[in-house]
């Protein structure tokens, strides 16, 4: 159960990096499959500004998948919630001794 946290920090930084990856191969081949049927279809003009499409939300949404799954995963190591621990036992000794 302990590492149920890191295994979806782990997932979402997967799912993140997929988001991007496919979106950017997506916008990469799409104006080069209507040049394809502009040449089987035979009419009109090409143009690739035709074909070009704004993605911009795939982008956006891959990457805050990256970003709160990398958050997520520095917020559970053991290092981090060790330190913060220490911290507030020694704030805790110091405000009694100094109180």
């Amino acid at each position: 159960m302990k590492a149920l946290p890191k295994i979806f920090s782990f997932i979402l930084i997967i799912v993140g990096i997929s988001i991007v990856t496919l979106t950017k191969t997506i916008e990469q081949v799409i104006p080069k499959l209507g040049y394809a049927a502009f040449q089987s279809a035979g009419a009109g003009s090409y143009s690739p500004i035709n074909y070009e499409m704004n993605l911009d939300l795939n982008y956006l949404v891959g990457g805050i998948c990256i970003l709160v799954g990398a958050m997520y995963f520095i917020r559970h190591i053991a290092f981090f919630q060790h330190s913060i621990t220490e911290m507030k036992k020694r704030n805790k000794e110091f405000e009694d001794k100094y109180k």
